[in-house]
This record gives structure tokens, sequence and C-alpha cells, in this order.
């Protein structure tokens, strides 16, 4: 008789709100931008809810930018969970490129353009940055 496997859930979240611009337009380095307050409140909410829920975590991963490990610090304080938050470099959102260098009437289909259409090309770039595939080849083998 063999063993019923264990089963595994996978909690993937996004970090809580940030500000990546100055309330002066000037855009921040976006690997050091931390949360805001509204993001503390929404990392807080969420680990209220995981322990309203009696969810227990066995691991907690980020991708290691200052605003992944504080919503999961955040969460697993709120939710009385004392765990070490590992980082998984692999797991850093889409690069875009450089604001500078996109022509200001092509901004708007340079944020939204890699994600329209079904499927999503992989060729298509982020801002000018890194490809849909690129990211694909980069995150899916940290699963």
């Amino acid at each position: 008789m063999s063993e019923r496997p264990t089963r595994r859930r996978l909690y993937l979240m996004r970090h809580g709100s940030v500000d990546y611009f100055l309330p002066n337009g000037t855009p921040l380095p976006a690997d050091s931008v931390a949360l805001n307050a509204e993001g503390e409140r929404q990392a807080d909410a969420a680990g209220a809810l995981f322990a309203q829920c009696a969810v227990r975590f066995d691991r907690v991963l980020v991708s290691g930018l200052p605003r992944t490990v504080q919503t999961a610090e955040r969460v697993l304080a709120a939710s009385a969970q004392s765990l070490d938050v590992e980082q998984e470099p692999a797991l850093r959102e889409i690069r875009g490129g450089r604001l500078a260098d996109i022509p200001p009437g092509q901004i708007e289909a340079a944020f939204l353009g890699a994600f329209r259409g079904a499927p999503v090309a992989e060729a298509q770039r982020f801002l000018g940055g890194e490809s849909i595939g690129e990211l694909l080849d980069r995150a899916l083998p940290a699963f």
C-alpha cells in the first residue's frame, strides 16, 4: 500500500503598494523601492486574514527586492508566524528598460503592450527591457 502524497498549497502574493515616483514625478530606482503606508496596511491585512483562516506556512520565498521582503515580514508578523524569509532572485518581476529611452508618445504602449493579446508573444518586451520569454526562462525553473 503506497503512502498518500503530502498535499501542498502555494500562495502567490504580489508585494504591497509602493510609490515608484516622487511627488514631482521623478522615478525612483525600481530595485530600491520600499512599501508605502498603504502597502504596509495591505501586508498587515493579508497576514491577519491568513491567521483568521489558520493558514500556516512551511516556507516563505521572496525575490529579495526590499518591498517583497517587507511584505513577507509583515504578513508573517501579522499571522503570528516565525519563519526565515528566503530570497530567490529568479522570482524578480519582469525587468523593464529605461523610461528615458522611450519616446513620450509610446510610454503607454510600452507599459501595457507586453501583456496585450492572448497568448502573449514570448518575444514581446516590457518597456523595451526583458522579454516575456526571458522572464519565463528565468522564473519558471525557480518553481
